[in-house]
């Protein structure tokens, strides 16, 4: 079940836990639906969360004249 204390990390486990188990094909129709729902939302929140880390994360350049700079990352769509 999605959480909004479980960490990236623990979502994305949760997430391939899911996808194991909906390959194996051996679940009945209700739990395979159960499960799609759960990972369609723990899939939501991960690409929401790494929206969130793209758009915090700064790079570090160097100018001509030797000064470091911080830049944003540019958006994807640019």
């Amino acid at each position: 079940m999605v959480t909004k204390k479980a960490s990236f990390e623990e979502n994305m486990k949760r997430l391939e836990e899911i996808v194991e188990q909906m390959e194996s094909g051996n679940l009945p129709l209700e739990d395979t639906v159960k499960l799609y729902k759960e990972g369609m939302a723990l899939s939501a929140k991960c690409g929401a969360d790494l929206k969130k880390v793209e758009q915090d994360v700064k790079k570090v350049t160097e100018t001509a004249q030797g000064d470091v700079k911080l830049e944003l990352f540019p958006e994807a769509d640019e």
